[in-house]
C-alpha cells in the first residue's frame, strides 16, 4: 500500500467531498490508496485498529488532513512517514511556539504575547489600543476577539482560559486582509491575497474572497526558511499587512486550499505530484 489518506469523519455522509477529491486524484496518479477516516483509526497493546478491525497492511506514506497527533505517533512509530509529522503538527497547532521559532529566525512579525492574564493596562502597554485576544490553538479565525475597552476586556475575559490565549497588537491596514503563502515539499506553489470588507477575519470559512499576490524573494525565502525549521512538508503561512511591510501572523499545517482553487492552482495534483516523488525516494 502506497498512501493512506486520513481525513475527519465528519466528510463521510457527504458525496462527493473533500476527502472523496483526494482520494480520486491519488487514483487517477496511479497510487495505491485508502480512504480512511483518523477518528476510526485506535490503537490497543500495540495493535493498530481501524473501525474496529486489526490493520494487517500499513502504507508508506499517511497524508493526514488533521491536526491529531495521537494519530500521527501511532503512525510515525511503525515507521510511516506522515504528512505532515507530530513535530510540525506540535509547533504549527500552538501558535505560541510558531511565534517563538519566527524569533529566533528573526522573522519579522505581528507583536505577540502570550497573554496569561496580563492586566488590561499591562496588554496596552505591550501593544496599544485596541488589541487582540486570539486562541492559542485556533482555526479559520475562530476565537479571535478586538478589545477597544476595558469592559471588553473583562467581558472576554470571564468566558476565556487566559493561558490558552495570545496578546496581539492590532493594525490597522491589515483589517480584513492577508496574504498565504502555500507550500509543498521545498516549494513555494504560490501567493494569494485573502480579503474580507465585512469583517477583520479574512479566512474563506469568515466569507473572505481571494487574489493573486505577488511572491517576492524575501516572501518566499522567509515562508521556506520557517518552513525547514518546522520540518514541514506540505504547510502555508500567512502574513499580514503592515504599514511598509508583511509581518508574519501564523503557520499552518493543514492548510486549507480553497483559495488557491479558485485561482486556477492544481493544489491536489501537486501534492500527488510530491508523494509520488516521495515514493520514488523511498
Amino acid at each position: 500500500m502506497d498512501l493512506w489518506i486520513l481525513y475527519n469523519i465528519s466528510f463521510m455522509e457527504e458525496q462527493p467531498n473533500p476527502a472523496t477529491r483526494m482520494y480520486d486524484e491519488a487514483i487517477k496518479n496511479n497510487i495505491e490508496s485508502k480512504l480512511m477516516y483518523y477518528q476510526l483509526l485506535k490503537e490497543k497493546d500495540n495493535i493498530l485498529y481501524y473501525d474496529n478491525e486489526i490493520v494487517t497492511e500499513l502504507p508508506k506514506i499517511a497524508l493526514l488532513r488533521g491536526n491529531d497527533m495521537n494519530v500521527s505517533s501511532m503512525l510515525e512509530k511503525r515507521g510511516i512517514k506522515v504528512i505532515n509529522s507530530t513535530y510540525t503538527i506540535e509547533n504549527c497547532v500552538d501558535k505560541l511556539k510558531t511565534h517563538n521559532i519566527c524569533s529566533k529566525l528573526n522573522i519579522k512579525q505581528i507583536k505577540t504575547y502570550h497573554f496569561n492574564n496580563l492586566s488590561f493596562d499591562e496588554s496596552v502597554k505591550l501593544v496599544g489600543l485596541p488589541f487582540i485576544l486570539k486562541y492559542r490553538f485556533g482555526k479559520q479565525g475562530m476565537n479571535i476577539y478586538i478589545i477597544n475597552n476595558i469592559d471588553e476586556y473583562n467581558c472576554i475575559l470571564k468566558e476565556i482560559n487566559p493561558e490558552d490565549y495570545l496578546l496581539q497588537e492590532y493594525i490597522k491596514t491589515t483589517y480584513g486582509k492577508d496574504v498565504r503563502v502555500f507550500i509543498v515539499g521545498d516549494k513555494v506553489v504560490g501567493a494569494c491575497k485573502r480579503e474580507n470588507n465585512s469583517d477583520f477575519k479574512s479566512n474563506l470559512a469568515q466569507g473572505g474572497l481571494s487574489y493573486n499576490y505577488e511572491l517576492t524573494e524575501e516572501l518566499k525565502n522567509n515562508s521556506l526558511k520557517l518552513k525547514r525549521e518546522l520540518k514541514g512538508d506540505i504547510i502555508s503561512v500567512d502574513y499580514v499587512f503592515g504599514d511598509n511591510e508583511l509581518l508574519f501572523c501564523e503557520a499552518n499545517t493543514n492548510p486549507g486550499f480553497a483559495s488557491f482553487n479558485y485561482l486556477g492552482y492544481p493544489i491536489r495534483q501537486i501534492f500527488m505530484d510530491y508523494i509520488k516523488e516521495l515514493l520514488n525516494n523511498n
